[in-house]
């Protein structure tokens, strides 16, 4: 099995993305610490009890990742519980839409605080452990806006461009504490984020994937599953781009 007996900390698992990666790594033997926001914390529950229902070990651990201290707290909590972190995926984000020129400098800090400044603060929470035990697997979820100009992604993009400037650094900084750090670069998923957009809209937008549809969040989350095994310990500072051909 790809993970067996590793912990790993999904944060944002509570539903979606988060929720999928948090299933394909148990499904591989790893033990999970569900992280999402309280006000989140009766989906989050729910995922934990599903996992639980399959006979994985979860445990549920509210905190905010844009709060420095709510991390640390959680990160000594999964410490206590679990005595290691061998995984950390770093898949909590927000999004909202705005053009540049008329851009909202509320919209900006808060997809800022969530994207960009919660992945650096869980990252750093992590990292002590991780290089006391010589291993540790980062994957940080960025996105298909990362690597091109989407129309209105202002907020996002910027986050998500800054997650890959992070993910090289840290892999660059750890390589030798047989760590690694790498980034998901998904395009279009088929998760609330984009249902929230009329049929008109995301018909229009498949047709420009050559795939034809929208992502499986399990498709996404099996490519976290893949960096974040054992077998991918070669792999570091790489940002892989599963966008069903949007980018040829």
């Amino acid at each position: 099995m790809m993970t067996k007996d590793k912990v790993a900390l999904v944060t944002g698992s509570g539903q979606g993305l988060g929720k999928a990666i948090a299933f394909a790594l148990a499904k591989e033997g790893a033990k999970l610490a569900i992280n999402d926001i309280p006000f989140n914390e009766a989906k989050a529950r729910d995922t934990v009890d599903e996992l639980r229902a399959k006979g994985v070990e979860a445990e549920l651990f509210l905190a905010d990742v844009t709060e420095e201290a709510s991390v640390n707290t959680m990160v000594e909590k999964v410490l206590g519980h679990f005595g290691r972190i061998d995984i950390l995926v770093n898949n909590a984000g927000i999004n909202r839409d705005g053009l540049v020129h008329k851009g909202d400098l509320k919209n900006w800090n808060a997809v800022v605080n969530v994207n960009l400044t919660g992945p650096f603060i869980c990252t750093k929470a992590v990292l002590p452990s991780m290089r006391q035990n010589n291993y540790g697997r980062i994957v940080n979820v960025s996105s298909l806006t990362a690597r091109m100009g989407i129309f209105g992604t202002g907020y996002y993009a910027t986050t998500k461009s800054g997650l890959l400037g992070l993910t090289r650094v840290t892999a660059a900084e750890n390589s030798t504490k047989g760590i690694t750090c790498n980034a998901l670069a998904p395009g279009y998923i088929k998760t609330d984020m984009m249902m929230k957009y009329s049929q008109e809209q995301l018909d229009a937008l498949i047709a420009k994937i050559p795939a034809g549809r929208l992502a499986e969040p399990e498709e996404i989350a099996a490519a976290a599953l893949f960096l974040a095994a054992d077998t991918s310990a070669y792999i570091t500072g790489a940002i892989l781009d599963i966008n069903g051909g949007y980018l040829i």
